[in-house]
């Protein structure tokens, strides 16, 4: 008899309908990495995860197709759809949101531009989240913190009790699906999930992350997330 704790319960929600301006190349979810699109990383690493039943993309129009050409080649096991996003991030997670299965327990955003999360971080996520309510994968600030304005330095900022957000961002389903209904008529930009819950006071736990999880942002980032999966990959295989 099948045990229901190894079922998959979680969908996932994986975010890519940006235009990448700051990466100076558009769409960057669809530059290669160790020849293969960003986004085939993360579509792998999460339909992977044992708590993944299912996986929406959330495409732009410049994007679309494209990704539908790459959902084809990777023919990937887990079930995969396709939703328009909008025109801001929150617009497109709610787009998201809205089009998983009313039978999964959790929902788990992810940036298509964090190639370097693992089934791992999904799976660790998606527990806790599905005990606790919500919980996103974060890491501890390192650096030191400076407040500038006009160029200057006006202080040093303790970073005691500082982390980092990364994603993925897991939240049960009808808690993620009020807080998005909730905030629709708050005039604010929301940079990602967590902010949503924090608006309406609710608790979100941390998921110790790592800190290869990064985001592309600029071309230079790519560079970087290029060589460390060509490692990950070498390692894979020996």
């Amino acid at each position: 008899m099948t045990d229901p704790a190894s079922e998959p319960y979680a969908s996932v929600v994986i975010v890519a309908a940006g235009r990448g301006e700051r990466f100076g190349q558009s769409p960057k979810v669809l530059a290669l990495a160790v020849g293969q699109p960003v986004l085939a990383w993360s579509l792998v690493a999460a339909s992977g995860a044992r708590s993944i039943r299912e996986v929406v993309v959330v495409t732009g129009p410049h994007t679309h197709e494209a990704i539908r050409e790459l959902l084809d080649a990777l023919a990937l096991v887990t079930p995969v759809t396709c939703v328009a996003g909008g025109a801001r991030r929150q617009d497109s997670v709610a787009a998201g949101v809205a089009a998983v299965s009313p039978a999964s327990e959790v929902v788990l955003i992810h940036d298509a531009a964090r190639p370097l999360a693992t089934s791992a971080m999904f799976d660790a996520c998606a527990e806790e989240a599905r005990l606790r309510g919500a919980a996103i994968v974060a890491i501890p600030v390192s650096d030191t913190l400076k407040r500038v304005q006009g160029g200057t330095i006006v202080e040093t900022v303790s970073r005691e009790s500082l982390w980092s957000a990364q994603t993925p961002q897991a939240f049960q389903l009808d808690i993620i699906r009020r807080a998005i209904e909730k905030t629709r008529t708050i005039d604010s930009e929301f940079t990602d999930e967590a902010s949503l819950l924090e608006a309406l006071g609710e608790r979100v736990r941390i998921v110790p992350g790592d800190r290869s999880n990064i985001k592309i942002t600029h071309p230079e980032d790519l560079e970087v997330v290029d060589a460390l999966l060509w490692r990950r990959s070498m390692q894979a295989q020996e």
